[in-house]
């Protein structure tokens, strides 16, 4: 027997769908037409003018994420780090679960991070940047787990904190998600060389000693054997 829905209803489930189910993605042409300049701007290394041109599109549609994220990059491209965090903070505050937007973040804070390293002479507030540029990467992968990317770049920020077995670890989870995926060979090779130019002396002789104190092991054991073979 077939189920016949009153008319009026279906009216009202439509309505319902397309106020409170449809993605809020229907930006005005105009804000759309500005957001693609500045990604010609951008995209030809012109950070200034793709900037405004994002702006642009901003102020015509506030909500508009991927503007704010792109104004991010922008900015983070150009050296005005502080200014790009914030654009990103509000990328990510309309959208919590662009994964894009998260990477870009953590890009940034690398960036800050190097800064209070490098030239403010600061660890504790760098190692701080450092520290939540690992989280924003972690933060991409828990949306988008096979996103590569994201895999990548929090391998490539381990590797800088000198977590080389946990960057090692990303690079392999970037290898098995994308085998093609550029000079991931490359990056896994340096944090391996890494790794073990900074292991302790002991740490790079144990395979050495663990095959030393087997064969003595085995020895003994041998020696013992023959001895209770003689006394039978």
């Amino acid at each position: 027997m077939s189920i016949r829905f009153p008319v009026h209803l279906s009216i009202i489930t439509i309505v319902f769908l397309l106020l409170f189910c449809t993605p809020a993605l229907a930006y005005s042409g105009d804000a759309t037409g500005w957001y693609a300049q500045g990604n010609a701007f951008l995209a030809s290394g012109n950070t200034s003018d793709a900037v405004a041109a994002y702006d642009q599109a901003i102020s015509l549609e506030p909500g508009y994420f991927d503007a704010w994220d792109a104004k991010a990059d922008a900015l983070n491209r150009d050296g005005r780090f502080s200014d790009a965090l914030d654009a990103s903070t509000r990328a990510v505050e309309i959208n919590p679960n662009y994964v894009q937007g998260w990477i870009n973040r953590g890009q940034i804070l690398y960036n800050l991070g190097y800064v209070y390293e490098d030239q403010m002479n600061d660890p504790a507030r760098a190692n701080e940047y450092y520290t939540q540029q690992v989280l924003a990467f972690e933060k991409a992968i828990a949306l988008d787990p096979a996103n590569a990317d994201a895999w990548f770049n929090k391998g490539y920020a381990l590797a800088g904190m000198k977590q080389y077995d946990e960057a090692i670890a990303a690079f392999d989870k970037v290898k098995e998600l994308n085998p093609d995926y550029p000079k991931i060979d490359k990056n896994r090779q340096i944090a391996r060389q890494l790794r073990d130019a900074t292991a302790p002396d002991y740490m790079k002789y144990t395979p050495v000693f663990v095959g030393i104190a087997a064969i003595i092991i085995g020895l003994v054991f041998w020696f013992v054997y023959l001895r209770e073979k003689e006394e039978e």
